[in-house]
């Protein structure tokens, strides 16, 4: 069975976007960025095993534009070139485009999760999810997401969505592993608690 991985960053406090006032997408105002450089390095190592994207609608807008101009590096290379997936239960996108590489499949529909399911049983690598905090949380309360790889930042901030926003019910976690980085970031992978 494919997994799904998600891999994000965050506040200490779970912090993982932007101000919602002005570009949401835009965790970049608080991040650290030698902890960006050297989680993307473990990014890289989860493609892997991995072949697909999944993305929510916000996060393949954001993104869509700022990977492909990232030819020629590693992780670049693996991302643009990896399958996606956008989640667009409202409104499906006319158009979707990633630069010149493999455009994206849309799940649309009210039956997302169901979609996801079959996903994980069908052929090939694993899926990581980049960011999509409201895709997120969707598929933990529906309990799809396999593993938790959060690279927190040694900062507090006071707007943005936290990862865990309007969860249904409480969420067990069993920590797999803590990797520090040189920078004060930490990179903390967690797995679902079986019941």
């Amino acid at each position: 069975m494919r997994k799904i991985i998600l891999f994000i960053h965050s506040t200490i406090n779970g912090v993982v976007t932007g101000d919602p006032s002005e570009d949401k997408t835009n965790w970049a105002v608080w991040r650290n960025s030698a902890g960006i450089e050297e989680g993307s390095q473990y990014l890289l190592n989860i493609f892997e095993t991995a072949d697909t994207l999944l993305l929510g609608r916000g996060t393949y807008e954001d993104l869509s534009g700022k990977w492909t101009n990232t030819r020629g590096s590693k992780l670049g290379d693996k991302i643009n070139n990896a399958h996606k997936l956008v989640v667009t239960s409202a409104r499906p996108i006319d158009n979707l485009k990633w630069g010149e590489f493999e455009a994206p499949k849309q799940l649309t529909g009210s039956h997302i999760e169901e979609q996801i399911k079959d996903l994980k049983n069908g052929d090939g690598g694993d899926i990581v999810i980049l960011g999509s905090p409201t895709l997120v949380r969707s598929l933990a309360n529906a309990n799809l997401i396999d593993e938790y790889k959060i690279v927190m930042h040694p900062v507090v901030v006071n707007v943005g969505e936290h990862l865990f926003d309007n969860l249904k019910v409480q969420k067990e976690f069993h920590l797999v592993d803590v990797k520090a980085l040189k920078v004060g970031s930490l990179l903390v992978t967690y797995k679902p608690a079986k019941a």
